[in-house]
C-alpha cells in the first residue's frame, strides 16, 4: 500500500555550522503531531559540532533517536530526508530545493539555529484548517540560550512582528508591504507547498542569503488568498548567530554574502518591468525606498563591519552588486544627512 503523503513538512536549511543543529531537529521530532516529515538541505556545507560531527551525522543520529523517542511515547513515526548542494547556492536556492523535495500539503520552515515551541505544529496546523488558511503566522520568541540551556527571551522581538487577525486577497500583501502588520521571514509560519511553488515560478536561479525572505514573500503575499495570525508560541529564534548579526567581517566570502541582498531587488524590479500595472504607485515606490534603505545598510555594514584591509576590494564589490552610480549616489545622499 502506498503510504500517504504527510500533511506538514518540516524544512530545515543548512550553511556554514552545524552547532545548533542537533538540539533544531529534537524541536522537530519531539512535535505531538501525528502526520509530518523532516526535510534538511546541506548547502554544501563543511562545518561539524563541537564533537565534530557534519550535518549528515547529525540527522542520521536525529533520525534513529526520533523513531526510539516516537515509538516510547504512542507517537507516529516521522520520516527523515536529506539532501546535499555539492556547490554553495545560497538561501533562495537552498528553499526552492526544500519546496521541491517536500511532499507536505504545507510546509513549515525551521533555521537550522532555531527551534520550535511544544505543540508548534498542531497548533498551526489546527488554525490552518480551521479556515483554510493559505499563510498561518504563529507568536515567535527571540532570545538566547543560556549555559544551563534555559531559553532566555530577549526584552523585544523586531523579527517576529505579526498581526493577530485575518486578512483576506490583497490585504494579506498591502498587510505587509505598507502597513508592516507582520514581517516577512518564513520561519514562524504554516504555508499551503503550492503557494511555494507558484512563487518560485517567478523566481530565476538567484545565489542569495540576505533579503531572502523579503523576495519570496514578495511573491507569497501576492499569491495568497488567506492569512491568519495566532497567539500561539510556536517559534524560538535564536538572535545573534545569522549572517546580519553586526559581527566583523574578516572575508570577502562573507561579504558577497552581504551584498547579495542587491539580487533581491533585481529580481523584483525586473518582475515589476514585466508585468506593468500588477502594483499599485504607491507599492512601486514603497519598493524602491526599500532598495535604497538596503544599499543604505550595506554602506554602513562597509564603514563599520569590514576590516581596513578589505574596504577597497569590498566597494568595489558593492558596486558590482549594486552598481556604481547607484553607491555613489547612495553615498552623496547619506553624506548630506549627517
Amino acid at each position: 500500500m502506498k503510504k500517504s503523503a504527510p500533511l506538514i513538512s518540516v524544512c530545515i536549511p543548512v550553511f556554514e555550522t552545524e552547532s545548533y543543529l542537533a538540539d533544531c531537529l529534537r524541536s522537530a521530532w519531539e512535535q505531538d503531531f501525528s502526520s509530518f516529515e523532516i526535510v534538511v538541505v546541506s548547502d554544501a556545507s563543511d562545518g561539524k559540532d563541537a564533537e565534530g560531527k557534519n550535518a549528515r551525522k547529525i540527522v542520521k543520529i536525529a533520525e534513529k533517536t526520533a523513531v526510539k523517542y516516537r515509538k516510547e511515547n504512542k507517537l507516529a513515526p516521522v520520516t527523515f530526508k536529506f539532501i546535499e548542494h555539492r556547490e554553495n547556492r545560497g538561501l533562495i536556492e537552498v528553499r526552492r530545493t526544500l519546496c521541491h523535495q517536500a511532499s507536505g500539503l504545507y510546509l513549515t520552515q525551521l533555521d537550522s539555529d532555531d527551534e520550535l515551541e511544544k505543540g508548534a505544529l498542531s497548533s498551526l496546523y489546527n488554525a490552518a484548517k480551521n479556515g483554510d488558511f493559505d499563510i498561518v503566522h504563529g507568536t515567535s520568541t527571540a532570545g538566547l540560550f543560556d549555559l544551563n540551556g534555559e531559553f532566555i527571551p530577549a526584552k523585544e522581538n523586531r523579527y517576529g512582528i505579526i498581526f493577530y487577525g485575518r486578512l483576506y486577497d490583497h490585504e494579506v500583501f498591502s498587510g505587509w508591504l505598507l502597513k508592516s502588520q507582520f514581517t516577512a521571514n518564513t520561519w514562524g509560519k504554516l504555508i499551503k507547498r503550492d503557494l511555494w511553488l507558484r512563487a518560485y515560478e517567478n523566481i530565476p536561479y538567484t545565489e542569495c542569503n540576505m533579503a531572502d525572505d523579503v523576495l519570496l514573500f514578495f511573491f507569497l503575499a501576492q499569491i495568497a488568498k488567506s492569512y491568519i495570525g495566532i497567539e500561539d508560541k510556536v517559534y524560538r529564534y535564536r538572535i545573534n548567530t545569522g549572517m546580519s548579526s553586526g559581527r566583523r567581517i574578516d572575508s570577502i566570502k562573507k561579504w558577497r554574502m552581504i551584498c547579495s541582498a542587491a539580487s533581491v531587488f533585481t529580481v523584483i524590479s525586473e518582475w515589476i518591468k514585466d508585468n506593468p500595472g500588477r502594483l499599485t504607485q504607491e507599492e512601486e515606490n514603497h519598493i524602491r525606498r526599500m532598495t535604497a534603505a538596503y544599499l543604505s545598510n550595506n554602506l554602513l555594514q562597509l564603514r563599520e563591519t569590514v576590516i581596513p584591509p578589505l574596504q577597497q576590494e569590498a566597494r568595489a564589490l558593492l558596486c558590482e552588486f549594486w552598481g556604481q552610480s547607484f553607491v555613489n549616489r547612495m553615498e552623496k545622499s547619506n553624506n548630506c544627512k549627517k
